[in-house]
């Protein structure tokens, strides 16, 4: 990395000097909706950044926004500090293959995709001995594309970063400063309990929303007019490129359990109906999960930089808000839900 660690932390929107002392450039591989508006957010934190993407229609669409745009993979992470990831789950071994002769021998290497298993076991693979920090910020939308891209995406949006037993935790510190400064909220977990976690609040409610935009479909034009809040609320995630929801989805072997688990509740509420009893306790069941989701609680909590303890804070739903460096040593504040 190019510079010393922090001496100190700042708050996001206070100061930026924690960020610019780890990662003096930036390189961000893939423009879409997530890696074009980290190239923004990036850049409004005082990082040097470049960007590359292989559709050379989304690279002139972010050169002509003002951004450096490299001609090469190669040429993008040259010199970089961080190396970002940010192409469909799909590429990234190919990505990997083509990076691995440039990529610098001190960079912090990171991605941004929903899944983690399948990216770890490539790096592993292709670029072993790579200082990797699995990463996933759950801010993205239905939309998709550099014309998508918003500067605060990651505005108190959760990001996973994954520690593992060969994770470099000087680097997993270093990434979690640079989120903690674009607003968001660093999660520590392993791939696995990412992936799994991750099967029931974005896999799974993209597969229903799939299921009930083609059940409204089926009901025919009377049904389709009558459509308002419920169902659009509902299928909203439908309207997500099929190509990004299949690659959040296919390999997850959590997903099957998850939908194991929803086909089980609508058997038992159909069940319930055919045999002429009522929908109230699934109702009042899935009321209280969301209202009690919605009015969790929480308290400051301070950590020692120790792989067990922070992996017990992320699976205990908390995260990281600052990253300190004072004359006491290194101590991390975060938050975690009152139980």
């Amino acid at each position: 990395m190019a510079g010393a660690p922090a001496e100190r932390y700042s708050p996001p929107g206070i100061s930026v000097a924690a960020v610019t002392a780890s990662f003096g450039r930036v390189a961000v591989l893939g423009l879409g909706l997530i890696g074009g508006s980290l190239m923004h957010a990036i850049r409004q934190a005082g990082c040097d950044v470049v960007g590359y993407d292989i559709d050379t229609a989304t690279a002139a669409a972010a050169s002509a926004a003002g951004f450096p745009v490299a001609p090469t993979d190669g040429a993008a992470v040259h010199g970089a500090d961080l190396v970002v990831l940010a192409m469909p789950l799909p590429q990234v071994p190919d990505a990997l293959r083509s990076l691995a002769p440039h990529l610098p021998q001190r960079a912090v290497l990171t991605d941004v995709g929903t899944l983690k298993v399948p990216v770890l076991r490539a790096v592993r693979q292709i670029v072993p001995g790579a200082r990797f920090v699995g990463g996933h910020p759950l801010a993205g939308t239905e939309e998709s594309g550099w014309a998508a891209t918003d500067p605060l995406l990651f505005r108190d949006a959760p990001w996973t970063l994954t520690l593992e037993p060969d994770t470099d935790l000087d680097a997993w510190l270093a990434v979690a400063e640079l989120v903690c400064d674009l607003g968001a909220k660093p999660v520590p977990t392993t791939g696995a309990e990412q992936d799994a976690a991750v099967a029931r609040v974005i896999g799974l409610p993209h597969v229903l929303a799939e299921a009930l935009a083609l059940t409204g479909l089926d009901g025919g034009p009377l049904g389709l007019s009558l459509a308002s809040g419920s169902y659009r609320s509902g299928s909203r995630v439908a309207r997500t490129r099929p190509d990004l929801v299949a690659s959040w989805c296919d390999g997850n072997r959590a997903l099957v359990a998850a939908m194991d688990e929803v086909i089980g509740r609508l058997a038992a509420a159909r069940a319930s109906l055919a045999e002429g009893h009522s929908m109230l306790s699934l109702a009042q069941a899935g009321h209280r999960a969301r209202t009690d989701w919605e009015h969790r609680r929480f308290a400051p909590v301070e950590l020692a930089p120790v792989v067990a303890d922070l992996l017990r804070h992320g699976g205990e739903g908390g995260w990281i808000t600052a990253i300190l460096h004072d004359d006491t040593g290194l101590r991390l504040l975060g938050m975690r839900p009152l139980t």
